[in-house]
C-alpha cells in the first residue's frame, strides 16, 4: 500500500514537499490551521488572502536563485504560472558593483544566479493552487495540531500520525510518517520531550530588528533604475525588493543596540525620513504611493534543531522541514530556498530507501551538507555586521576584531570591486548556489591576498565612491517623537495593510 505522509503546515515548506512528491503514489495530507484561501486571481493574494498563521506573510521576501532554478528545472509549470502572475527574474547586473556592471558580458551559468522578484503572497498562492490540483494531496484546513500519535517500543518512538482539533472536536490523522513544516514556533520539541525524545538546539541570536513598507509606482512603465537599491552603512542596512505589477518594498535593518534608530524606523515618519537620506530610495518613494503600514519584526536568530538525539529515545517516522529544523537570520532571505532544498532532499530520500532509521540518517546527513555552510555564514555575517556597527558608535575593538576588520576593509571589500570572480562568487553565495570547486575557491583566496598586498603597499587608487551618510547625521535628521525617547527594540510583530 502507498505510504501516507501527514504534513504540519501549508506554508512554503509543506507546499514544497507536496510538490516534490507529485510523481509518486504517496498520499499526502496537509493540516493547516488557517482557512482555505479565497478563489481569486493570484495578483490579488497580497490584498485579499488572510494568513494569520504566518506573521511574516506580507513582509518583504526574496526568492533566491536556488528556489527559482528548482522550479525551473523540476516544476516548469509552476515556474511559468509565477511568471504569468507577474513575478520577474532578476538581472545579475543589478547586484554587481558598478566597476563590473558597466562592461559586464553574460557568461555560461549566469541564468542559475537569477532570483525571482515578487511578493510572498503571490508566490505562495500560485504554489498552493498547483499543489491543490495534485491527485495525491488533500488539505485539512482550520485544524490545529495538538500532538503526535505514536507507538513506543524497545526505546523507540515511532510517529504514526497527528492529533488535531477542529470543529470543536479532536481526531487522529493516521500516517506512516509525519513532516513538521510548521515553522519556528513548532510545538514538536515539547510533544516529543513528553514522550522521552530529546532535542538539541544550537541557537545564535542575531540581535537585529527590521522594518519594511510596501509601495506602488504611480507609473509602472517608467520606474527608476534598478541599481544600487541596497547597501550597508554599518549601523543601518537597507534594501529594495522589486515586486510584480509596479509594486516594491523598502526595508531597513539595524542592531538592537541602536535603540533610537530601531524605534524611529518603525514609525511612518521615521521610516520616510530614512528614505529621504538615501537618494536611491528617495527617488523610488517620490515616484510612488505607500500601500501598507510599516511592518516590523525582530527576535531573529540562527537556530539548528536536532530531533531524537542519542541521550533520549530513538525517533522514527518524523522529519522537520523549514524553520522547524533550520532557521537563519531572515534578513538574508534564505528561508524559502532552504525549505525547498530540504523538501526535495526528503522526497529523494523517501524514494531511495524504505528503512526508517536509514531514511532519518540520510536526510540529516544530506541537509547538513547542503545547509550547514549557509547556516555558519549567517552566524559569521551577523558577527561582522555587529562589529562594524560597534565601530560606527566609537566602541573599541580587541586585537582579533581589529585584524578581522582589517581583512574586511583591505581585502574583501577591494577584492569585490576589483575582481569579477570574487564579485560573482559573492552573488553565488548570496543566492545559495552549490559550493564552487576547489580551483575556484583557491582563485578567490589569491584575489583576496592580492587585494591585501595592494592595500598594504599603498598601490590602490583613491576611492571615488560617493560618501555614505554618517551615523551622527542620520540620527540628527530623524524626526522627534512625542515620547522624546526610544522605547527600545520592538518584539516580533506583523501589521497587515
Amino acid at each position: 500500500m502507498a505510504e501516507r505522509i501527514a504534513i504540519i503546515g501549508a506554508g512554503i515548506g509543506g507546499l514544497a514537499l507536496s510538490l516534490a512528491l507529485k510523481k509518486t503514489d504517496r498520499e499526502v495530507v496537509i493540516v493547516e490551521r488557517d482557512p482555505e484561501p479565497p478563489d481569486i486571481p493570484a495578483e490579488g493574494a497580497f490584498e485579499h488572502w488572510q494568513r494569520p498563521g504566518v506573521p511574516q506573510f506580507r513582509h518583504a521576501h526574496i526568492l533566491l536563485a536556488r528556489v527559482q532554478t528548482i522550479l525551473r528545472d523540476r516544476h516548469p509549470e509552476v515556474h511559468e504560472d509565477l511568471r504569468r502572475a507577474g513575478l520577474e527574474l532578476s538581472r545579475i547586473e543589478e547586484v554587481l558593483p558598478p566597476a563590473h556592471r558597466d562592461h559586464y558580458v553574460q557568461e555560461p551559468g549566469d541564468r542559475d544566479l537569477l532570483h525571482f522578484w515578487g511578493r510572498r503572497p503571490t508566490f505562495e498562492y500560485v504554489l498552493r493552487k498547483h499543489v491543490a490540483l495534485l491527485p495525491n494531496v488533500r488539505f485539512v484546513h482550520s485544524a490545529r495540531v495538538v500532538g503526535l500519535d505514536v507507538e513506543t517500543k524497545d526505546g523507540e518512538v515511532r510517529v504514526r500520525g497527528l492529533k488535531i482539533a477542529r470543529a470543536g472536536g479532536e481526531e487522529i490523522v493516521p500516517a506512516d510518517l509525519v513532516v513538521d513544516a510548521s515553522g519556528k514556533r513548532t510545538k514538536s520539541p515539547e510533544w516529543l520531550k513528553a514522550l522521552g525524545v530529546e532535542t538539541d538546539v544550537d541557537s545564535h541570536p542575531s540581535r537585529f530588528v527590521y522594518a519594511c513598507r510596501h509601495y506602488r509606482l504611480r507609473d509602472p512603465a517608467s520606474s527608476p533604475p534598478r541599481f544600487d537599491g541596497g547597501g550597508n552603512l554599518d549601523f543601518l542596512g537597507y534594501a529594495t525588493f522589486y515586486e510584480e505589477h509596479g509594486n516594491f518594498a523598502l526595508t531597513f535593518g539595524c542592531p538592537v543596540d541602536e535603540e533610537h534608530l530601531a524605534a524611529a524606523m518603525h514609525r511612518p515618519e521615521g521610516f520616510e525620513a530614512l528614505c529621504q537620506q538615501l537618494p536611491v530610495l528617495a527617488r523610488w518613494v517620490a515616484a510612488s504611493e505607500p500601500t501598507t503600514k510599516v511592518l516590523g519584526a525582530g527576535l531573529f536568530e540562527n537556530r539548528w534543531t536536532r530531533y531524537g538525539v542519542a541521550r533520549g529515545k530513538k525517533l522514527l517516522g518524523f522529519f522537520p522541514v523549514g524553520d522547524s529544523h533550520v532557521e537563519t537570520n531572515p534578513m538574508y532571505g534564505r528561508g524559502c530556498s532552504a525549505a525547498f532544498m530540504q523538501a526535495h532532499t526528503l522526497a529523494e530520500v523517501l524514494g531511495a530507501v524504505t528503512d526508517p532509521a536509514e531514511r532519518e540518517r540520510r536526510y540529516c546527513a544530506t541537509t547538513r551538507a547542503l545547509l550547514k555552510p549557509y547556516y555558519e555564514l549567517s552566524i559569521a555575517t551577523d558577527r561582522m555586521y555587529h562589529l562594524r556597527a560597534r565601530m560606527s558608535r566609537g566602541a573599541p575593538l580587541n586585537p582579533g576584531e581589529k585584524l578581522l576588520n582589517f581583512a574586511y576593509e583591505a581585502g574583501w571589500q577591494p577584492a569585490v570591486k576589483d575582481s569579477l570572480l570574487v564579485a560573482k562568487e559573492m552573488v553565488k553565495s548570496a543566492q545559495m548556489r552549490e559550493i564552487s570547486s576547489l580551483t575556484t575557491r583557491l582563485a578567490v583566496v589569491f584575489q583576496l591576498f592580492f587585494a591585501l598586498v595592494k592595500s598594504l603597499f599603498g598601490l590602490r587608487p583613491r576611492s571615488t565612491d560617493a560618501p555614505q551618510p554618517r551615523r551622527v547625521e542620520v540620527l540628527r535628521l530623524l524626526p522627534a517623537h512625542e515620547d522624546g525617547g526610544a522605547p527600545g527594540a520592538p518584539v516580533e510583530a506583523s501589521l497587515d495593510p
